[in-house]
């Protein structure tokens, strides 16, 4: 009862009760018309929810979460093999440009100024393109986001290549003490922000605020412009400016189960020590005292086989129990781990005990819809997009490429999806090509090959074979099989053989 009707009870106690009915009901209509989720009840009691940004949420949890993240993945097999998973998926060996100009004189010009430029990509000299690639993605995954930064160099030190490099950053340097809301200056976690939410750019520390020296490290930080870097992560909420580690729904589990598997070593180490204890007479010497190893410790572990004098008259051998359902909450946290970062448990794991045809292929679906996303949502339009304008703006500056009101349009090429069955699987696309539903170009392109190479590829091999008067069961213009070819009026044959 708040004050005003306690007063109100205590003046005219009928007009107070009234009061509080009344109050009461719509207390208890309320709750009625609410979720049960979003009640105050029995149920939800200990339930915190709070009603901050994705900004706020990130910001208070972001070192935290990508530390023990990196310790997790340092220290399990279950944290590399995600990341392996996820990489090797979403980028493989590289996601590659295939360009498409119409003219196949500045197609090869093109070709051969990226490959060249990919392969000295890196400022550092360590990684090709596609190298980058990988490193980047990884780094989001396992650390919430990460900064490719270009560096436009001289045409002495680029040498043939396109002046132009990548430098790859965690994001632990991207300041995120640079956090201001002036009427002058908006900067949320250390990216700075224009009218409406656009980006202009990073603050990023010169060095890498974990690197221990002996000159010490520079915590300064100096702006970036947008245009200057591409900033890595995915975005979870609207007005999201960093990104979160993506083993952040995970983590509790996963520490958990790898604590639940070192208990099991240990449990069953205990288990493999049959051992004895036979008793002494009281009036004997100590048993205790008089063990000790070579070192002159004394010995308090149990060894397998071992029989321990402690008193007279019988000896009782150790039974530990064998009983555990480590099992069923493995595999279960396990499936959780798996679900959570959006892989299927067989991946995760190497658990094929159980698996099937269908069963492998409705998961994989689901895991290729979501390598997809990463790719065409995140990796395409924020790395491989702007780096191409990069690349092609510097290269016809420095005269490699001819400028072309067309420009250089490409198509992306993503590292292909191995059939689970590839037979069934093959025989399934070359149905969707005939009937129309994919183009031969797509076909190709999902196997990651650029279709223009392939079929280059396929006509100086036909020519060299038929220079050269080799059949081969291989060509395609023949039937399968070493089967006889279909005479020319044959047109139901023919059709039969495709």
């Amino acid at each position: 009862m708040n004050p005003i009707d306690a007063l109100i009870a205590f003046v005219a106690p009928e007009r107070g009760v009234r009061r509080i009915l009344a109050r009461d009901a719509i207390r208890s209509l309320a709750e009625t018309r609410a979720y049960a989720a979003a009640g105050q009840g029995r149920r939800n009691k200990g339930w915190r929810a709070r009603s901050t940004s994705s900004n706020a949420e990130i910001g208070a949890s972001l070192n935290n979460l990508r530390n023990r993240s990196r310790e997790y993945v340092r220290d399990s097999w279950a944290g590399q093999r995600i990341l392996d998973v996820m990489v090797s998926h979403v980028v493989g060996t590289g996601i590659v440009p295939a360009v498409e100009t119409g003219s196949d004189r500045a197609n090869k010009k093109f070709s051969l100024a990226w490959e060249e430029w990919s392969a000295a990509a890196d400022i550092e000299g360590v990684l090709d393109f596609g190298g980058q690639q990988s490193l980047g993605v990884r780094s989001m995954i396992e650390g919430g986001d990460t900064v490719l930064r270009y560096h436009d160099i001289t045409m002495n030190e680029a040498g043939r290549t396109v002046p132009f490099r990548l430098q790859g950053l965690e994001g632990d340097q991207i300041d995120t003490s640079r956090d201001a809301q002036l009427a002058d200056q908006n900067v949320r976690l250390g990216v700075k922000l224009g009218a409406n939410g656009r980006r202009l750019g990073l603050y990023l520390h010169e060095d890498h605020p974990g690197e221990m020296t002996l000159k010490g490290t520079s915590y300064s930080s100096n702006l970036v412009a947008w245009n200057d870097l591409s900033h890595l992560y995915r975005p979870l909420r609207w007005g999201q400016v960093r990104g979160a580690s993506w083993f952040a729904p995970i983590l509790l589990t996963a520490k958990e189960i790898q604590d639940l598997t070192d208990a099991a070593i240990v449990k069953a180490r205990v288990e493999a020590c049959f051992a004895a204890f036979r008793k002494n007479a009281a009036t004997g010497a100590s048993p205790f005292a008089a063990k000790t190893d070579e070192n002159g410790d004394k010995v308090t572990r149990i060894e397998p086989g071992m029989i321990f004098d402690i008193g007279d008259s019988d000896i009782v051998f150790a039974q530990p129990s064998s009983q555990s359902s480590f099992a069923e909450v493995y595999i279960a946290g396990m499936q959780a781990m798996a679900a959570g970062i959006g892989m299927t448990y067989d991946q995760l794991t190497g658990d094929l005990r159980q698996a099937n045809y269908s069963s492998m292929r409705a998961g994989r679906i689901e895991f290729r819809r979501l390598v997809e996303q990463i790719q065409w949502h995140i990796v395409i339009p924020r790395l491989c997009i702007p780096v191409l304008n990069r690349f092609v703006a510097r290269a016809v500056l420095s005269g490699i490429l001819p400028d072309r009101r067309e420009g250089y349009p490409v198509k992306w090429i993503t590292p292909a999806n191995e059939p689970i069955d590839p037979k069934k699987d093959l025989e399934a696309d070359i149905l969707a090509v005939r009937s129309g539903r994919l183009s031969p170009q797509e076909f190709i392109s999902a196997w990651g090959r650029d279709w223009r190479a392939v079929v280059a590829d396929y006509a100086l091999f036909l020519k060299a074979i038929d220079d050269a008067g080799v059949p081969l069961d291989i060509d395609p213009r023949k039937p399968a099989n070493g089967l006889a070819a279909p005479a020319p009026g044959d047109q139901t044959k023919g059709n039969q053989d495709g």
